[in-house]
């Protein structure tokens, strides 16, 4: 057979039973066979950039990995900012790119993939002849769990289309990551919590990656310590009492309160980047424990007392023996006070006017009506300081695409999120200008496929970043603006049912359209959005 069926055969003895991807002249054939002859399910986006990050919002929803394919040269050109948000997001993919035949130096869509890929920061997996394809293709894969990146399964068309046999490779599994921390290390670490008047535990992605909930929060009632997570930790500690939610810059003001009293913060599978410290002055004149199953993620950005390398699971389940074997009392920091202050409430503010949404709260309203048991996916934009505090149910239901700070990928991320949990429905929370340029050629992708899909545009006719740089130096925005083509009527031609929202009774509306909604016909709710108090709330 062909090698390009190999491969087909190949990716499905690895387990992978959704692609998403670009067809062109170098994956064309072994697309075939993945649909026809294999049963793949298979996402066809309108761009590859798209389509790498459905797989990525596939994976972060799924845990699995996410697989995407794309041809070669422009095909391949196209991905490269979902690349590097793969990267930066550390989320494990398999990207099989074709590439043009060695010997065609002339070929017009010839270009150096390898040193493209490396700028970056994914790995690079080359096929070196059709016999050893299988056997490369699950070296890439263990890659891709090994070194939490997307992995490019270089394949030039040259050799997919030479004869080759069929051997089945075993899948290639993940890594047993369950490392035992040093017992030096450890000792020092228990000791600095144990000795803690307020100790915190904050926990990360890498926390919710471990499995480790349960024993995070059997330690934190060793040490009477808080809970907290980072954005893609929200809804980790959902019923616990003293969970305050997410640490950083998008703290409640309870949340901020205890944070800035706490003496000692225990740091699990979290990167502890400028949004999570408060570009470190929420960690400042505290003790900080750090644990993480990956060395080189410690102490990057902020100063650490005690660094643990090891699994967040493993480490806890040992710290919290050691804290039993003395019988080790448990802080005060968890009090009735703060219990209190944690269930209040705060006074909501409200801009809205009669034409324009104040975008906390719409988002306070959209909370209301949408079901509870769902897939958040937040674009990158303006919008997103509010978006990003949309409970979620658990982690894995919050699906971003910010490690680039790249708008229009949120639309990918929502469709790889659905297609991985179509049991729920996903709500993509995107700006307009994140719609425009990386959303709005992908709404049929969702009716084709049936998705239970909820787009929610925030619309202020803009892209914001620019419009609060020139608003802050008091300069006429108006540059930064543009008049869109109405987004309902272009939805309602792709399948989709539609609303406007442009102030509080619209919502009501838009909440019958959410609970009658058809299978296979998603919903986009176009909310209208003062650009001015957008602005103004940045400050």
């Amino acid at each position: 057979m062909k090698a390009s069926e190999v491969l087909a055969r190949s990716l499905v003895d690895q387990g992978v039973d959704t692609v998403f991807g670009v067809l062109g002249d170098a994956n064309l054939f072994m697309g075939h066979h993945l649909i026809r002859d294999l049963g793949v399910t298979y996402v066809g986006a309108t761009h590859e950039a798209i389509a790498v990050s459905m797989a990525l919002g596939f994976a972060r929803s799924s845990g699995r990995l996410g697989v995407a394919t794309v041809t070669h040269g422009p095909g391949m050109t196209n991905t490269i900012t979902a690349l590097v948000d793969g990267v930066r997001s550390r989320t494990p993919m398999l990207l099989v790119a074709g590439d043009t035949p060695a010997d065609e130096l002339d070929h017009p869509q010839q270009i150096d993939q390898a040193a493209l890929v490396a700028t970056t920061g994914a790995g690079w997996a080359p096929v070196w002849s059709a016999s050893t394809l299988a056997a490369d293709l699950a070296k890439a894969i263990r890659r891709a769990w090994a070194e939490h990146r997307p992995i490019v399964l270089n394949v030039p068309v040259d050799i997919s289309r030479q004869e080759a046999d069929y051997t089945p490779v075993p899948a290639a599994g993940r890594f047993d990551l369950s490392v035992g921390a040093d017992p030096d290390a450890l000792d020092r670490a228990v000791g600095l919590l144990a000795s803690a008047n307020r100790p915190l535990i904050l926990a990360g992605r890498g926390a919710v990656l471990s499995g480790a909930r349960d024993d995070i929060v059997a330690l934190g009632n060793e040490l009477g310590a808080p809970l907290c997570t980072t954005v893609l930790g929200s809804g980790y500690f959902g019923g616990e009492e003293f969970n305050l939610g997410i640490h950083g810059t998008l703290a409640h003001d309870a949340a901020l309160d205890a944070i800035g009293q706490a003496d000692c913060v225990l740091v699990l599978g979290a990167a502890l980047n400028r949004h999570t410290t408060d570009r470190g002055a929420l960690l400042r004149d505290k003790r900080v424990v750090q644990v993480d199953i990956d060395p080189a993620q410690i102490g990057v950005r902020v100063d650490v007392d005690v660094a643990v390398v090891g699994d967040v699971r493993r480490v806890v389940k040992d710290m919290t023996e050691m804290l039993r074997s003395v019988d080790h009392q448990p802080s005060a920091f968890r009090s009735s006070d703060l219990e209190r202050k944690l269930m209040d409430e705060p006074a909501a503010d409200d801009l809205s006017t009669d034409t324009h949404l104040d975008p906390r709260t719409a988002l306070r309203h959209l909370d209301r009506i949408i079901p509870s048991d769902r897939t958040v996916a937040v674009d990158t934009g303006r919008f997103m300081r509010q978006a990003l505090t949309m409970p979620v149910p658990e982690p894995t239901a919050l699906v971003t695409s910010h490690a680039f700070g790249s708008i229009g990928l949120g639309m990918g991320n929502a469709v790889g999120a659905a297609v991985a949990k179509p049991d729920r429905p996903t709500v993509l929370l995107t700006g307009d200008g994140g719609f425009m340029m990386g959303g709005i050629a992908e709404l049929h992708t969702a009716v084709e496929h049936q998705l239970d899909l909820i787009v929610v545009v925030f619309n202020d006719g803009s892209y914001g970043a620019e419009h609060i740089q020139l608003f802050r130096l008091g300069i006429d925005p108006s540059v930064s603006q543009h008049e869109w083509p109405d987004f309902c009527t272009v939805a309602e031609a792709m399948g989709y049912d539609t609303v406007r929202v442009e102030n509080v009774a619209g919502f009501d509306i838009a909440e019958k359209h959410i609970a009658q909604r058809q299978p296979g016909t998603p919903l986009l709710i176009d909310v209208a959005i003062d650009p001015m108090v957008a602005s103004q709330l940045q400050l």
